[in-house]
């Protein structure tokens, strides 16, 4: 199996070395790279109603762009979005809407993203080159197995009433057919487990595959807490789970594991190479749990990419020096948040220490479409900036004026870890309302009363240090912040938003949440 792996991905890797190639020329001259794209955006798409609408016909250059077509958000784009679920075509694009990819908005609605064949392109030429510099760069890793998150489909309808095609079960559907023909043969676990009747049945069948899948050599997620949760699962239920493998696989695993005095990651897969997983923002603060399970094995942080599109790309090594634009993919502009009142940037206008959010033109027909994310540009890769996640502008909870925003529960959760020596498992802030609203803190850790409600204290603490908090505080607006203690946080965080339609491995871990009615969530599940 490993030598037919090893030909497989050896033809793989040679197919994606124009790709590769193309990319390393639109990283030399990005300003020329994102000319070309975004004349052929604008040529393709000028007879789309929204391109007759904006007069696409008649935008010469990007700064006419720029002053004719507005920049948007989900919400000024849903009227268009809901035509196509209706199943006209010819409304954000010319080339017809494959399906509609959901991606978890600000409230628990559901934002609905088309996907067509040019918008799959675009990902292509950020995916395929950094395929082909994994396998080009790591030791060892062809031959080898890989697990890409594959999460349960959402149960019943999956088309609109328009017709149109709902969701991607697995990650490699961001690939071409014939990249996915091969991946697919490189899987470790089959893209039938998202088929699974339930949540249960779905972990059940992942943790046998990728058990079974003794030459696994790179494991590619989204959140480092969704590997951290598979791992624990398998652990929990270590003995029953070996015991449905070969007999030779399970003795093999069982000798390792005893070796090393507990489960790891090393343990079960001695071939494993690399994680690729979120690294940055508040998905650092779960490395560390990832490396308890995975002590040994190299993570790679993933570049920003969102439903809506990708705007940079991981390359190796990195060394914690960002990933560049994917100035090849779509049209970006990014907004200067140090003078947000000016005119956005182009790509190659972004300079190092520069904090930045970005706005992206789509082949999926989003226009100067405002992906809330915050940037910060740490360098270049030949003359294309790399940037860093640095976390959302959108997440902010605002009860009665506070305008609580997730950098600043992030960094109060920060300095109270610093100023008092203790760690937990998962936390996170959620707003209260009624006729006394304040904010609850849910913590999952190992810690006494007094630890936890010194913890609420320093996160107050550092949320008074802001104006409106503090002001809202002072007149009695809200609450005093009040500590809950919870069991298996990640887990019922992430069922809930699971039944509430998003992809478990699509899931983001936040500092604050104002979504869902989070008490109610954590007294009615309990997960394993």
């Amino acid at each position: 199996m490993s030598a037919l792996l090893w030909g497989l991905q050896s033809a793989h890797v040679w197919s994606l070395g124009a790709a590769a190639k193309a990319q390393k020329s639109a990283f030399q001259n990005p300003a020329l790279a994102q000319q070309l794209r975004f004349q052929r955006l604008l040529q393709d798409n000028a007879s789309s109603a929204y391109g007759r609408q904006h007069g696409f016909d008649r935008i010469r250059t990007m700064a006419e762009y720029q002053s004719r077509v507005p920049v948007v958000d989900y919400d000024a784009v849903r009227p268009w979005v809901d035509r196509i679920a209706q199943g006209e075509q010819g409304v954000l694009t010319v080339a017809p809407v494959r399906m509609l990819e959901p991606s978890g908005g600000s409230t628990s609605t559901n934002k609905f993203i088309p996907y067509t064949d040019d918008l799959l392109a675009d990902f292509s030429r950020a995916t395929n080159p950094w395929l082909h510099d994994l396998y080009t760069r790591v030791p060892g890793l062809k031959g080898t197995q890989s697990y890409w998150s594959i999460s349960l489909a959402k149960q019943g309808m999956r088309r609109t009433e328009g017709g149109v095609a709902i969701g991607f079960d697995d990650d490699t559907e961001y690939f071409s057919p014939l990249m996915r023909w091969a991946l697919n043969r490189m899987m470790a676990v089959p893209s039938s487990v998202a088929q699974a009747a339930d949540m249960d049945t779905w972990r059940w069948q992942t943790a046998i595959h990728l058990l079974a899948a003794e030459n696994l050599g790179l494991i590619s997620v989204w959140s480092p807490t969704y590997l951290s949760l598979l791992m624990a699962y398998i652990a929990t239920h270590f003995d029953v789970l070996v015991a449905t493998l070969p007999a030779a696989r399970a003795a093999n695993i069982r000798e390792r594991v005893e070796g090393q005095g507990r489960v790891t990651g090393e343990a079960i897969w001695p071939r494993l190479k690399l994680i690729s997983c979120w690294t940055d923002s508040i998905a650092a603060q779960f490395v560390p749990e990832l490396k308890r399970w995975f002590p040994h094995t190299p993570l790679q942080g993933k570049g920003l990419l969102a439903t809506e599109g990708v705007v940079s790309t991981p390359l190796l090594p990195q060394h914690d020096a960002g990933c560049p634009l994917a100035v090849g993919s779509h049209f970006l502009e990014f907004i200067d948040l140090d003078h947000p009142g000016k005119t956005p940037r182009f790509a190659h206008e972004l300079r190092p220490g520069g904090v930045y959010s970005p706005i992206l033109s789509t082949g999926g027909g989003l226009y100067r479409y405002h992906l809330k994310d915050v940037i910060e540009c740490v360098g270049l890769a030949e003359a294309t900036p790399r940037v860093r996640f640095a976390g959302k502008l959108d997440r902010v909870s605002d009860l009665c004026g506070e305008k609580i925003h997730a950098n600043q529960v992030e960094a109060g959760l920060n300095l109270a870890r610093a100023q008092l020596g203790l760690d937990w498992r998962f936390a996170m802030l959620a707003p209260v309302h009624g006729a006394s609203p304040h904010y609850r803190l849910y913590m999952d850790a190992d810690l006494n009363a007094g630890q936890l409600r010194r913890i609420g204290q320093v996160l107050e603490s550092h949320l008074a240090t802001g104006h409106h908090y503090a002001t809202c505080r002072r007149l009695g607006q809200l609450g005093a912040l009040q500590v809950q203690p919870v069991r298996h946080g990640w887990q019922v965080y992430q069922r809930t938003l699971v039944e509430a339609g998003q992809r478990a491995g699509d899931i983001k871990p936040t500092a604050l949440d104002a979504r869902h009615d989070w008490g109610q969530a954590f007294l009615l599940n309990s997960v394993p």
